[in-house]
């Protein structure tokens, strides 16, 4: 979905499971298409800043590759839906939410697992990976995860919210960004305009 500082979180979230599929047949397999799961697309936010998202879509992933960590909690079909904007040349964000289709509720620490295992197995350039409490809003308590990949800072931000677990992905190429206070607030805007 993005190119350069956002390839890590990108990578470990909803961009490998970006090919056609029939949405209303049973899952066989991984896929994702704008448009497919209408009521989870409603829930990420229209803008970000005034702006559209550059691609807005959902889909559901059932592989033992998709699911990664979920399937030792019982998830059989994760479904999500994500919008991504470009921020720049080499950074951006993406809001998305998570949801187990038939099988147990998501909790927000299994996806916090999905992605820093994800960034641990697949961050040919990660040097650093970090989790931290954040506060999303004075009572909503969230797990971050900040990963300094390459010249990129790289955060997501999980909670749940409303019955589906929200995620904001944020990256940052550190030319662009300039430093790391500049980058956080990227993550507090993208965070307040998730949790709407």
């Amino acid at each position: 979905m993005l190119a350069g500082a956002f390839a890590i979180v990108v990578a470990v979230g909803l961009a490998g499971c970006a090919q056609a599929f029939d949405p209303t047949g049973p899952c066989t397999s991984d896929g994702s298409a704008a448009g497919a799961y209408p009521d989870l697309e409603a829930s990420v936010p229209s803008t970000y800043q005034g702006a559209k998202p550059g691609q807005l879509d959902s889909g559901r992933a059932c592989s033992s590759q998709g699911l990664g960590t979920f399937a030792g909690h019982g998830v059989k079909e994760l479904r999500f839906a994500g919008g991504t904007w470009m921020t720049g040349t080499d950074s951006g964000i993406s809001l998305a939410v998570f949801t187990d289709a038939n099988g147990p509720a998501l909790e927000p620490e299994w996806v916090a697992e999905f992605f820093e295992t994800g960034a641990r197995t697949t961050g040919k350039n990660v040097t650093s990976i970090d989790t931290t409490d954040y506060a999303v809003t004075p009572s909503i308590d969230g797990r971050r995860i900040d990963v300094l990949n390459g010249e990129s800072y790289q955060s997501i931000v999980i909670w749940e919210k409303n019955g589906k677990i929200a995620v904001a992905l944020i990256g940052n190429f550190i030319r662009e960004i300039g430093t790391k206070d500049a980058h956080d607030k990227v993550v507090r805007a993208a965070v307040d305009t998730l949790a709407g």
